[in-house]
């Protein structure tokens, strides 16, 4: 993924607005390795007996533009931007009925071309009302310093054809993937979910919590993920996907998926709950 140093743009900022909850977790830490992320599910499991398994729902909200974005921060300017531009900018969002829905830190890069540290979730009425944002006199004073603390950012916007209520838990992983399709994924897709239905039981399985719809008439640019497919897939752990694609009953279905798909991004990551 490009440096978006020199190429962030202003139409970038409403997707990084949240990003504050995760910052200081991340502190630019290396987290894309699936060791790291078994050890945090093992650890959950483990300690299951000590506490309550944490829970947060997000609903998805039919006719609501749904922003997901992906991006990393500068190691040592987390505090900076946490004070001098979430701080200011959230309030700001808020005329204009843009809110944060929530924010999780990446454990696994699983497949694809970004690599981010954050995932970030916000909903706006429309594009309309995050396009007023963009307009905004005092937001705008703000994006130097959101500029300098950012690396890397992506942005999607997609929507759901009816509401959807997803419960995000401690002890699960949540897979975020976006998927251009080939024209053979008209047949082939359908035939890969059939066929490797039965050995996705051996590893969890794998359940398909959200389906998101994505908004493709946007101006292209650099920052924008216009996708043909995207979900949000829940997994006990990493270890599980892994494990999924390296038995030998799920390698017969791959070239089916292989076929459907010319661009697969998985990104795996766990969910951030408030400080108690």
């Amino acid at each position: 993924m490009k440096n978006s140093k020199n190429s962030i743009k202003m139409l970038m900022f409403s997707g990084i607005m949240g990003i504050a909850l995760t910052a200081t977790a991340c502190n630019n830490k290396n987290t894309y390795t699936s060791e790291k992320e078994h050890e945090c599910s093992k650890n959950c499991t483990d300690s299951k007996t000590d506490h309550q398994v944490k829970e947060a729902d997000i609903l998805f909200k039919e006719g609501k533009v749904i922003e997901i974005a992906y991006a990393s921060i500068e190691g040592g300017k987390e505090v900076q931007l946490n004070r001098d531009y979430f701080a200011k900018i959230l309030p700001l969002a808020a005329k204009y009925e843009g809110k944060m829905l929530g924010s999780l830190e990446v454990t696994a890069i699983t497949d694809g071309e970004i690599h981010p540290q954050l995932i970030a979730i916000f909903e706006w009425p429309n594009i309309e009302a995050r396009d007023k944002l963009l307009a905004d006199s005092e937001a705008q004073k703000l994006f130097p310093i959101r500029d300098a603390a950012l690396t890397s950012i992506k942005l999607a916007y997609f929507k759901v054809e009816e509401d959807v209520k997803v419960t995000f838990r401690e002890d699960k992983t949540y897979e975020f993937f976006n998927a251009w399709l080939t024209p053979k994924s008209k047949t082939a897709l359908p035939e890969y979910f059939k066929q490797s239905a039965e050995v996705k039981k051996k590893y969890g399985p794998p359940v398909f919590v959200a389906s998101l719809k994505p908004i493709n008439n946007l101006p292209s640019a650099d920052y924008l993920l216009q996708p043909d497919m995207s979900g949000i897939v829940e997994w006990g752990s990493t270890s599980d996907y892994y494990g999924l694609i390296a038995d030998p009953e799920f390698k017969k279905a791959a070239p089916l998926l292989e076929k459907s798909v010319k661009r697969l991004d998985g990104i795996n990551a766990k969910f951030n709950f408030p400080q108690q």
